[in-house]
């Protein structure tokens, strides 16, 4: 049992066709560099924060799914586009979602960046955030 608050909070698309709920009681928010990101993003990173799978009900769930690897499955939302989450097929305890789609997402603190290999060379390291060169399951 933890001590934790919880912290309820709504998120979604663009267009507002994909809507969830999601309590981030004990979140990880991350940066990752991977050139799958990049590719997905249109951009140097994509940021995500991770709960444990049962942290997140969907209002109405995003109708596009892809997989640009073996190892997750990327939701969005086919009506506007934006990348709702990134579902590990090894890990399917935990939930990453754009933290982007989080309607309020301040007090997120990117604590660690994965893939920092493939970081933009223009990009810097966000301060006080913990550096992978790789995936890591321990961040």
């Amino acid at each position: 049992m933890t001590n934790e608050r919880v912290d309820l909070r709504q998120g979604g698309c663009m267009c507002g066709a994909a809507r969830f709920e999601i309590n981030l009681q004990g979140h990880r928010t991350g940066a990752c560099h991977c050139t799958d990101c990049q590719k997905n993003s249109g951009g140097p990173y994509m940021i995500f924060t991770t709960v444990g799978a049962g942290q997140i009900r969907w209002i109405s769930k995003p109708e596009g799914e892809g997989r640009a690897s073996d190892i997750a499955i990327r939701r969005f939302c086919t009506h506007c586009g934006t990348p709702m989450t990134w579902e590990s097929v090894s890990e399917p305890d935990d939930q990453a979602v754009s933290t982007g789609t989080i309607d309020d997402p301040n007090g997120l603190e990117i604590s660690y960046e994965i893939y920092t290999r493939s970081r933009w060379a223009s990009i810097p390291p966000i301060p006080g955030s913990r550096q992978y060169e790789g995936g890591s399951s321990s961040y």
